[in-house]
C-alpha cells in the first residue's frame, strides 16, 4: 500500500505511480536549518502553479551550498535541504482507493 503524507493539500509519495506527469520540482530551502515541513509547503506552491495536486517520487537530501566550502580553513556550514520530485494530479483521493 502507498503511503501518503500531505501539506497544503498536496499530497506527496516517494513511491513511482503510472499517472501523467505535469512537471518536475528540484526546490532548494531558501535558508539553512529550514524544516522538512516547510520545503514540502514550498513544494506544494510550486506544484500547485503547474495544476496538480500530488508529488510522487518524493526525495529529500541536504546539499552545500557551495563547492568551496572545504576550501576554508574555518569551519563554515552551508548545508541547505533540497528536495525532487514529479507533479501529478490525482483525480480522487488515492489513500481511500483500493
Amino acid at each position: 500500500m502507498t503511503r501518503f503524507t500531505e501539506s497544503d493539500g498536496v499530497l506527496f509519495t516517494e513511491e513511482s505511480l503510472n499517472l501523467v506527469l505535469l512537471g518536475s520540482l528540484h526546490v532548494k530551502a531558501p535558508r539553512q536549518n529550514t524544516t522538512l515541513s516547510e520545503l514540502k509547503a514550498d513544494m506544494a506552491r510550486q506544484a500547485k502553479v503547474l495544476g496538480g495536486n500530488g508529488v510522487i517520487e518524493f526525495r529529500y537530501s541536504q546539499r552545500a551550498d557551495s563547492p568551496l566550502k572545504n576550501v576554508f580553513s574555518f569551519k563554515w556550514d552551508t548545508e541547505r535541504l533540497v528536495g525532487t520530485g514529479k507533479v501529478v494530479l490525482f483525480e480522487g483521493d488515492p489513500r481511500t482507493e483500493n
